[in-house]
């Protein structure tokens, strides 16, 4: 009896260490797939930093399987582990990801308001500014400048509506950077007619 209750024990060893090595290629397939559809939701650019730091776990997950997958006694239950707060991880990015696009595409539309309301105001400033001897050729090029924002604003709502609202925020900015380069040109012409 004695000599059967160590074979058995014996076998139950055996099964727990064979059960602990076997490779979570499972575990590594649901995951990957997760971190993949996440990916092209849009967190490779609207959470990308989140993304990354998955990305990043995710590596050391895989990394360590095959640390373990080299050794003769292999315990993948760390891995596992890891395996499974990155699945977490990605569940909670997938939850949030909505949110953070709608923030994204609401900042997006603000920039386009502003660059709407800069380009009205450039509008009006190039009205009023001083013609005479030697100005026609920076009046030209001045309404050149506005007429080329006013053109790359209208790529603003393009952006808007194929859902690029990084492109549509940027477009954006770029409008009222060149806008008030153009207002910063008027008001320094006006300054010196004035003087």
């Amino acid at each position: 009896m004695k000599h059967l209750t160590k074979t058995v024990v014996l076998v139950l060893a055996i099964a727990v260490v064979l059960t602990g090595c076997k490779q979570p290629t499972q575990l590594i397939n649901d995951v990957q797939a997760a971190v993949d559809k996440v990916t092209s939701a849009g967190a490779d650019k609207y959470a990308a930093e989140e993304l990354k730091a998955i990305n990043d776990d995710l590596g050391k997950a895989l990394g360590e399987i095959d640390v373990q997958g080299k050794k003769f006694f292999k315990k993948f239950g760390p891995a596992k582990d890891m395996l499974a707060a990155v699945q977490a991880k990605v569940a909670e990015l997938e939850a949030a990801l909505p949110a953070k696009i709608e923030a994204v595409k609401n900042a997006a539309v603000q920039l386009q308001g502003e660059a709407q309301a800069a380009l009205t105001e450039a509008a009006e400033l190039l009205k009023k500014a001083p013609k005479g001897k030697g100005t026609a050729k920076d009046l030209q090029a001045l309404q050149a400048d506005l007429t080329g924002a006013e053109t790359l604003f209208t790529e603003i709502q393009t952006a808007l509506d194929t859902q690029d609202y990084l492109g549509a925020a940027d477009k954006a900015k770029t409008v009222k950077d060149r806008v008030a380069a153009i207002t910063e040109q008027v008001n320094a012409a006006i300054a010196k007619v004035k003087r």
